[in-house]
């Protein structure tokens, strides 16, 4: 007899399903109707009533109780910010999807799935990435709802990708979620040829997406990735990845990254920004000297061309407008140190600062702070801050002390350093965008988070 699935599971692989497929937002008045807005309600009251009915279990054994805790303190200390805040609707929408974001959390955490639903899950998940994957290629392919928005740096490129994510920041941000957990099923965990090919075309296709949005910072987050996912299971890894299928795939990936359109140009972009953050040196390591100060070598054998002096021009005046938000974010802290302005309040406050501080402004009346670190600390102040990061900062200890006790288990370990390096990205690109704060990207990253956390706790050795 077929086993008799409950209502909470079918849920949460509607989640797995169009949290990443459908980004449609609307309007009921002020308050914004999307797919989390009436997904997560509904999975809360089922799984509530299905464990109160016992159609579900939980894993007693699987505490939650010092996330519960930190996420608590953190929603108290927003309560607390809304004294400041010159606008309650929007702190208490912020304070509510965060709310949201804990419960479904907790929930897909909890859940005691068997090992036919964890396959389930599994195979589900493997074909939405790939239709995202394939759709964020015939977007670009076929010039469909791409975000022009920097193309004016680009020669060959004539928009960004954002697939299904509604901006291509979001998208950079997922791809680079995904892509360590890709590589190392792909590559490190098949035995069978063909099931490795496969999942390492779907890592190649969401690299190629990855490109196609021409996010400088998540190019270099990517490599950065990369680098660190084979050097984490090294041993498995590369006696893996050098055999001679796997070495033609990855061969091949390489001509057609390096053959897409502005990849070279827009990688010394990358470079640029980089070496922006850096003092420039009067003379260089090659030996062409900077006489007028310009940091442009004055000798035929290091100068800059023309195409190369014009792309570094269209960095630095990136450059500059990304750390002016920042400062506009570090003044609204500086200003409001131990409670902000309040919780949500970024936004209403912005164009008091930018006229207060005319050196802040660059053309606009209200504008994201790009960096989720100083949203937070801007409208809660310190003690927001620092719960806030708490909360991130348990998460890779009950990630690293999962991966203590099940390192034995392959698929187990492959996934906890999978997702050990795609939380890091998904970290390091919250330095340059406000990901947490984009409620698709942050409901599939605790989605996807607790689904491995449940998995990896279970005792089932493969899905």
């Amino acid at each position: 007899m077929a086993q008799k699935h409950s209502i909470t599971f079918y849920l949460v692989l509607l989640h797995l399903i169009i949290m990443p497929l459908v980004p449609l937002k609307v309007y009921a008045g002020p308050l914004p109707i999307s797919a989390e807005v009436v997904l997560i309600p509904v999975l809360t009251v089922v799984a509530a009533y299905e464990w109160y009915t016992k159609r579900i279990k939980l894993h007693d054994d699987l505490s939650m109780k010092t996330f519960m805790v930190l996420f608590g303190l953190f929603f108290l200390i927003q309560v607390i910010s809304l004294t400041q805040a010159e606008s309650l609707f929007p702190g208490i929408k912020e304070m509510v999807r965060y709310l949201s974001y804990a419960v479904l959390f907790y929930i897909v955490t909890k859940v005691n799935f068997s090992r036919s639903e964890f396959k389930t899950i599994g195979i589900t998940f493997s074909i939405v990435l790939a239709l995202v994957g394939i759709w964020g290629i015939l977007t670009y392919v076929f010039a469909i709802n791409l975000n022009t928005a920097g193309v004016y740096a680009l020669e060959e490129a004539y928009g960004r990708v954002m697939a299904t994510m509604g901006n291509p920041n979001y998208y950079a941000g997922f791809i680079n979620f995904v892509i360590p957990g890709l590589l190392l099923v792909g590559v490190a965990y098949f035995k069978e040829r063909k099931w490795q090919l496969m999942f390492f075309a779907l890592f190649g296709i969401y690299v190629i997406n990855q490109i196609f949005t021409y996010t400088r910072s998540a190019w270099l987050i990517m490599a950065l990735a990369i680098i660190l996912t084979s050097l984490l299971v090294p041993k498995r890894f590369y006696k893996k990845l050098f055999t001679i299928h796997m070495i033609v795939a990855s061969i091949v990936l390489a001509i057609v990254v390096y053959n897409l359109p502005d990849v070279q140009d827009r990688t010394k972009s990358a470079m640029f920004v980089v070496q922006s953050f850096f003092p420039e040196d009067t003379t260089s390591p090659g030996g062409g000297v900077d006489r007028d100060g310009d940091g442009v070598e004055d000798d035929d054998s290091g100068k800059l061309n023309e195409k190369d002096e014009k792309n570094k021009s269209f960095t630095n005046k990136a450059v500059v407008s990304r750390t002016t938000l920042w400062k506009t974010g570090y003044y609204m802290y500086k200003d409001n140190p131990v409670l902000g302005v309040g919780i949500g309040n970024y936004d209403v406050r912005y164009k008091e600062y930018v006229t207060k501080y005319p050196q802040l402004y660059i053309g606009h009346d209200q504008y994201s702070v790009h960096n989720s670190y100083l949203k937070v600390a801007s409208e809660t102040g310190t003690i927001g801050l620092l719960s806030f990061l708490a909360i991130y900062v348990y998460y890779y200890i009950f990630m690293v002390k999962q991966y203590i006790i099940h390192r034995e288990d392959l698929l187990k370990k492959l996934m906890l350093v999978g997702l050990f390096v795609g939380a890091g990205t998904f970290a390091g690109q919250n330095i340059a965008n406000n990901l947490i704060f984009i409620p698709q990207v942050n409901v599939l990253f605790w989605l996807i988070s607790g689904l491995v956390f449940n998995y990896v706790h279970s005792k089932h050795s493969r899905a």
